[in-house]
């Protein structure tokens, strides 16, 4: 559906009794859930699904294809002893030996965890490479003669799959360079494999924190933000105000993520389960490009559901000019942030929690307390140096500025105070060129 038909009705949407939030966030209120971290494997299916365009055939379970893979062993193997041996090493433990072999195995996790955290961070991150159209393909990884076999059985239960691409991004500019960082680690299967779970923990953080920042910006396109991280072994000195202003500023704006992104469920038919999903700048700029009726017509549109907006949620009637659809969306998203900004009410507690959620749980391996400092963004050396290879890329090095701004575009800020420890760090795990002793001249490899 367009964008001309989630708008042309939104004034006629019933205003449900709960506020809610289904897309473009990979985090909810926190919960009492012991396990908050994404589950791994579900969510690396969830990319290779979208990457590869492969899906498994239907009704195609883990535990069917174990048992053909079992049967066609014991037709080449006449020991036991061997077979057992295979069991333990391929089959045991709900087969996460098979994960090993190659990362296309994860496919069989896709979808299958129970958990909404899993969920929400899936389906945001696979919708990066979804609507990227990057055909992602991975290198085969060295495998004995028996991991082919097993390789052979997959290639006859998935068939290929067209991702969902029915919610456009938000975040234009971090889709290529998730895209482009994926299709780089599938080049190195095994690498892929260990830091899987440290890209999907850099990447949930790098976007949830730039959405946040870009979520009031919304009379243009979004761009990475100013987010200042120091590294893990500093000092945050009083005077580093970037530095340590960053926690702060970070809260703030993600208080106002699931307020706006609540409202914005209605201009894209809330209702449907078949609808087109549009960041709020998209709609912003369509409505500008509209010609004068058209636009008046969709104005109408939205001033009725801002009447209705507010007369549910118990708000006086809005008392400002709304004659142009800037100031319209303007009062959608001023509407539910002072929604959500009710001292001692239901809406309070829950963006209260939504950003105790992100600190907990999206955010933790990033914010560390200083006690005196405070609160700062830190990045463990873990961390870097994954974050360094996928900034130079398919490059075997690259200039040490280039790279600063590789980082940039990613939502990485070092202010130059960091910038001279990074270099310090590059000499000292040996992956520094200098080729002179001008600046200009130092090169970072990558360690893949």
């Amino acid at each position: 559906m367009s964008l001309y038909s989630n708008l042309s009705i939104v004034g006629e949407l019933k205003i449900k009794e709960k506020n809610f939030v289904n897309h473009y966030l990979t985090f909810r209120q926190q919960r009492s859930e012991r396990n908050t971290v994404p589950d791994t494997h579900s969510v690396g299916g969830e990319l290779l699904s979208a990457g590869l365009q492969k899906t498994l055939k239907k009704g195609q379970k883990l535990e069917n294809f174990v048992e053909t893979c079992r049967a066609r062993f014991a037709e080449i193997i006449d020991e036991p002893e061997f077979l057992e041996l295979l069991e333990e090493m391929y089959f045991a433990d709900n087969a996460n030996g098979l994960f090993e072999v190659a990362p296309e195995f994860m496919l069989f996790r896709s979808g299958s965890s129970t958990s909404g955290n899993t969920k929400h961070v899936g389906d945001v991150l696979s919708g990066l490479l979804a609507e990227s159209n990057t055909e992602i393909q991975v290198a085969a990884n060295n495998v004995n003669f028996l991991e082919a076999e097993i390789h052979d059985e997959f290639q006859k239960v998935v068939i290929s799959s067209e991702p969902n691409t029915t919610v456009s991004n938000y975040l234009p500019f971090l889709t290529g360079n998730f895209s482009k960082d994926f299709q780089l680690l599938c080049q190195y299967p095994g690498y892929l494999l260990q830091n899987l779970k440290a890209f999907i923990a850099l990447y949930n953080f790098l976007y949830s924190s730039q959405l946040a920042l870009n979520i009031n910006t919304w009379k243009s396109e979004p761009v990475s933000k100013p987010l200042f991280f120091i590294l893990d072994t500093e000092r945050a000195s009083a005077e580093r105000k970037q530095v340590r202003g960053a926690v702060q500023e970070l809260r703030d704006k993600v208080a106002d993520l699931f307020p706006v992104l609540s409202a914005l469920e209605y201009l894209n038919q809330s209702d449907s389960k078949t609808a087109h999903r549009y960041p709020l700048w998209t709609i912003r700029a369509y409505l500008q490009e509209r010609q004068a009726s058209e636009q008046q017509v969709l104005l109408k549109q939205l001033t009725t559901f801002l009447e209705n907006y507010r007369d549910n949620r118990k708000r006086d009637p809005w008392s400002g000019s709304i004659t142009t659809p800037d100031e319209v969306l303007e009062a959608i998203a001023a509407t539910a942030k002072e929604i959500f900004s009710q001292p001692r009410s239901g809406q309070l507690t829950v963006k209260k929690k939504v950003v105790s959620a992100f600190e907990n749980e999206v955010a933790r391996h990033f914010i560390q307390n200083r006690k005196r400092g405070g609160n700062v963004l830190t990045i463990n050396q873990d961390y870097l140096l994954l974050l360094t290879n996928l900034a130079v890329g398919t490059e075997p090095r690259l200039q040490f500025q280039q790279l600063i701004e590789e980082f940039k575009a990613r939502g990485v800020w070092f202010d130059l105070q960091s910038q001279q420890v990074l270099i310090e760090f590059y000499e000292r795990v040996g992956n520094l060129e200098r080729m002179s002793d001008s600046g200009d001249a130092v090169y970072v490899r990558k360690t893949i």
